[in-house]
């Protein structure tokens, strides 16, 4: 063998003797899983599973095919809870009358007196006005026929701004109606109701009158508009009513209804 030849093989050998692999350049076989990176359960898997079987079971044997037809059921109509009869309350004859007050009141006074009443610079206020709560009489003049020059309420001056008449603006029944709602909603009085036929002889007096009314020629704080309260503002009036409904209904009276009732047929 030449002396080159076992050079290169000692050459060979050493590097192989020199070679130590480096045992943590290598990855684990079976690295630990890191935090957020868990497999998912296999057991939680099979649980969802069939659970969303178990629902879609339900939902199909229970949707009707998710027709209307099938889930409408003709004249169903929902339970009202005891004590409740479903509809709104029914209001009373003043309470309507206010109302159909109120409805004039918004269309024709609110953009000067305001919805609150208090009135708007020299625009006097409605509310705790003597004006108002006292006599019905000078109250209807100067709805009717409007109102200028000075003039106290409530301690306050006014009378920069005059007031139109409103005879020729709102009918009979108009004018009663918000001078009730306004004594009502500003004034607190319940206790009595101006009627159409009050304002109809109110306008038979004091409707021709050409001009604006002034404070000093209104008629007296104490004067009343002429004219009789309408039954249904009698205490007695309902309380017969319903005396008459419980006769009705416990058989008493009846006879008498009926008379009655063929009275009113001849």
């Amino acid at each position: 063998m030449s002396e080159k030849q076992e050079n290169r093989d000692y050459d060979h050998k050493s590097s192989v003797r020199g070679f130590t692999p480096d045992l943590n350049s290598f990855p684990d076989e079976n690295p630990k899983p890191s935090s957020g990176q868990e497999p998912f359960p296999f057991w939680l898997m099979i649980v969802c599973v069939i659970l969303m079987i178990i629902g879609g079971s339900y939902v199909g044997a229970n949707s009707g095919g998710f027709n209307f037809s099938n889930n409408h059921k003709p004249g169903y109509q929902a339970s009202v809870p005891e004590g409740l009869t479903g509809k709104p309350p029914e209001l009373s004859d003043f309470e309507k009358y206010v109302n159909g007050g109120e409805a004039v009141y918004k269309a024709v006074c609110n953009g000067c007196h305001q919805g609150a009443g208090q009135g708007n610079g020299q625009i006097p206020p409605l509310v705790n006005s003597e004006w108002v709560n006292k006599g019905t009489e000078r109250f209807s003049q100067i709805v009717l026929n409007g109102l200028s020059g000075p003039i106290t309420v409530n301690g306050a001056a006014y009378g920069a701004a005059a007031m139109p008449a409103q005879k020729g603006a709102i009918n009979d029944k108009q004018i009663a109606q918000v001078m009730t709602y306004v004594r009502f909603k500003f004034g607190n009085i319940t206790d009595s109701v101006v009627t159409k036929e009050m304002v109809e002889v109110a306008r038979q007096k004091f409707g021709d009158k050409a001009n604006q009314y002034s404070a000093s020629e209104l008629s007296g704080e104490d004067v009343m508009l002429e004219g009789d309260q309408p039954d249904w503002m009698s205490p007695e009036s309902g309380d017969a009513e319903s005396d008459d409904a419980e006769s009705v209904e416990s058989g008493e009276g009846s006879a008498s209804l009926v008379l009655e009732s063929n009275e009113q047929n001849s």
